[in-house]
């Protein structure tokens, strides 16, 4: 094997230097320049990539920052509108819900007091308790009349009596606070006696006369004959209207109309809900108005989140405003100053911009005025920041240093890696950007768009291709030197067998020893029959040769095939009748003459004669069967010898191979006798048909066609 490969190499290496020279060794070189071309230009363009996504994050940045500070900007300009000195409370709810819808301020806008609860003008027309209670000069002059009534009311529970002396001071009095309690303690008069008519029309009195009024203990008057007004209408078992003047009342809550606090919100809402869960307890559900419960759930939620931002805002007024405070009063300038805070609250970051109002002014209330913000409230800038400046493969993720909480973005880190991470100056916002790379995404370069790609990889293809056809060819140039020395191997073993034994049949001949005429006979008869097995081997080899140089020609004569077969048969039997051999013909009926070469197709029956007889076992019967297959001949020879493997079955008709078993069962053989098999059955237009399995045996059929020629 290794001596026919060197020789090979031998015989073509002008040519293997040729291709290493001209083909292989410069494509080699032009891919390695090439690869470095690529890898260039793609740093080069990971470098400009890198600026624009350095560009995006700065635009993202710089975005939220001028977000911020135009916010922080309106609020310095605002603190110092007439306004706010002159303490008009409508003016200043006016004016910041008037930047607030046109987008120069954002979040929550809040104006604190050390020592009261924050203002959030969001939801407070005007500061919590900014109205105090003021007791009428003429309620002195009513009180000899008033202790008279109190005391027919809660002594001697005359309500009827106590309506009356109450009607009496309602009819006689000119101030309206008077007259707005006096119908309050009617009403409740009524309540008492169970007259809810009577009641119900003098708390809807008081609503409708005195809606800025206070009561007796500095509660808003509406609000409480409304709630007043409810538990008259439950005990009445007006549950129709009960249901839609609590829908009012909790929708006027929600709305505070009355500029309550958080607390006082808070309160007043569980007060509604209390009483509206004991009318829901006792009242059929067919009779509760539909979609009821909808409408409850979405003020009860809007609720929620002012008594939240109510928190935050006071949450403020306690933990930051004190330190800020005592920091101004060290500060000799009497203008504002502006503060960023971050505050955690309830697990999330609340943002401060304040700014500290005009210190030199005694008569101020206000000591504060701000804006609260949470990273929600400025999610829609983000996204509008990060649309206008978006980048392709990129994904951007904002999140929290204090909570580590994201707020813009996702991230996945199994999919993405980080790219550029940027915090904010100051640490205001407490966030810091990141910048993702998505996937396996190579920043926009692509190979399939580079040119050099495209050369190497047609470089490539060309050294691989040439490499590879090289390759065969050496190898199959060795494999056909390895057949060649098999088959001269086998060739010469097949010629030193029978001329071996023929010369020593011919020394014994000729010096006389032999004196028995049987025994004569039987040497004459097998130097006939090793002459005869010479012949067929040069035969084979000539015929095989006349094959490959294309030469080989048939002449086809209208043949009795069955008289072929039988013939060849005898002639097999004659030759090897020492062997044991057993053959049976089974005729089939209808055969008619076919047009072939008789000296041919004797040829091909021999081989697989041969074959079959030599590769049997102990039990060597062969049967041959002659039938007509339709417009077919079919010329099957059985035997029960080692049989073929399926993975062989079609490489026996190879030239110079022999399969495995075979070679280890008979060391005898060319290798041609199925090839010529093969060759002479395509020139007449028929095949070789093989079936077999290893230890059963082996069955080839030929199969010629009837009335066809070549």
């Amino acid at each position: 094997m290794l001596d026919n490969l060197k020789l090979v190499l031998l015989q073509h290496k002008k040519f293997l230097a040729i291709f290493f020279v001209v083909v292989f060794l410069p494509s080699v070189v032009l891919a390695f320049f090439g690869i470095r071309a690529i890898y260039n230009e793609r740093y080069k363009l990971q470098q400009q990539n890198l600026e624009q996504q350095k560009r995006f994050v700065g635009e993202v940045q710089t975005g939220i920052l001028s977000h911020i500070e135009r916010n922080s900007s309106k609020l310095k300009e605002l603190s110092a509108h007439k306004v706010f000195s002159d303490k008009d409370y409508r003016g200043i709810h006016d004016l910041i819900s008037a930047n607030h819808k046109d987008g120069s301020l954002f979040g929550h806008i809040v104006i604190w007091n050390l020592n009261e609860s924050p203002w959030v003008t969001g939801f407070q027309t005007s500061p919590p308790n900014s109205k105090a209670l003021i007791v009428p000069e003429t309620w002195k002059k009513w009180r000899p009349d008033l202790e008279i009534a109190e005391n027919a009311e809660f002594r001697r529970r005359n309500f009827s009596e106590a309506v009356s002396l109450y009607n009496r001071i309602l009819d006689r009095a000119e101030d309206s606070q008077v007259k707005a309690w006096m119908l309050s303690r009617i009403a409740r008069c009524e309540v008492k006696r169970e007259k809810f008519k009577q009641a119900l029309d003098a708390y809807r009195s008081n609503i409708a006369d005195y809606p800025d009024h206070l009561t007796e203990s500095g509660r808003p008057l509406e609000l409480a004959s409304r709630l007043e007004m409810l538990d008259a209408l439950r005990l009445d078992k007006s549950h129709a209207s009960f249901f839609r003047e609590s829908l009012q009342t909790y929708s006027l809550l929600e709305q505070n109309i009355w500029s309550l606090d958080g607390e006082q919100i808070n309160m007043y809402a569980a007060i509604l809900k209390n009483m509206i869960d004991e009318v829901i307890a006792v009242d059929s559900p067919d009779e509760i108005p539909e979609n009821y419960a909808t409408s409850i759930g979405k003020i009860q939620d809007g609720i929620a989140k002012k008594w939240e931002i109510w928190q935050m805002a006071n949450a403020v007024r306690r933990n930051i405003l004190p330190g800020i405070r005592e920091k101004l009063e060290n500060m000799n300038s009497g203008s504002p100053v502006f503060q960023k805070r971050t505050l955690e609250f309830e697990e999330n970051e609340v943002l401060a911009l304040l700014v500290g109002m005009d210190r030199n002014d005694p008569g101020r209330n206000f000591d504060f005025f701000g804006s609260l913000f949470r990273p929600d409230d400025v999610i829609k800038t983000i996204e509008n920041l990060v649309e206008e400046n978006s980048l392709q493969g990129v994904s951007v993720v904002l999140q929290s240093t204090l909570s580590d909480k994201i707020i813009f973005g996702r991230r996945n880190v199994v999919e993405e890696r980080s790219i550029i991470t940027e915090y904010f100056p100051e640490n205001f916002p407490p966030w810091k950007l990141e910048l993702y790379q998505m996937g396996d995404s190579d920043l926009g370069f692509s190979f399939h768009k580079n040119i050099f790609f495209w050369t190497i990889l047609a470089l490539l293809i060309i050294v691989f291709v040439g490499s590879g056809l090289i390759i065969r060819t050496l190898v199959q140039e060795v494999s056909l030197l390895n057949l060649k020395s098999e088959f001269i191997a086998s060739v010469s073993h097949e010629f030193k067998t029978p001329l071996t034994s023929m010369g020593a049949i011919l020394e014994h001949l000729l010096t006389g020893e032999v004196k028995d005429p049987a025994k004569t006979r039987e040497y004459y008869r097998i130097l006939s029959h090793d002459s005869e097995r010479l012949r067929r081997l040069v035969k084979n080899i000539l015929d095989f040769t006349k094959i490959e140089e294309g030469k080989r020609e048939y002449r086809l004569v209208s043949t009795d095939i069955v008289h072929l077969v039988r013939q060849e048969v005898d002639s097999f039997i004659k030759e090897n009748q020492s062997d044991g051999l057993t053959i049976k013909i089974e005729i089939g009926s209808d055969i008619p003459p076919v047009s072939v070469d008789g000296e041919a197709l004797s040829q091909v029956l021999h081989n697989i004669l041969d074959n079959a007889a030599k590769f049997s076992s102990q039990e060597k019967e062969i049967i041959v069967e002659v039938v007509r297959r339709g417009k077919s001949i079919e010329i099957a020879v059985q035997d029960k010898g080692i049989g073929i493997p399926e993975s062989e079955q079609k490489k026996i008709f190879e030239k110079f191979y022999r399969g495995k078993q075979a070679s280890s069962v008979s060391p005898t053989g060319t290798g041609l006798g199925l090839t010529l098999v093969k060759h002479i059955m395509k020139a007449h237009k028929g095949d070789v048909v093989v079936r077999s399995q290893p230890g059963e045996g082996s069955c080839v059929s030929l199969i010629l066609p009837i009335g066809e020629g070549v």
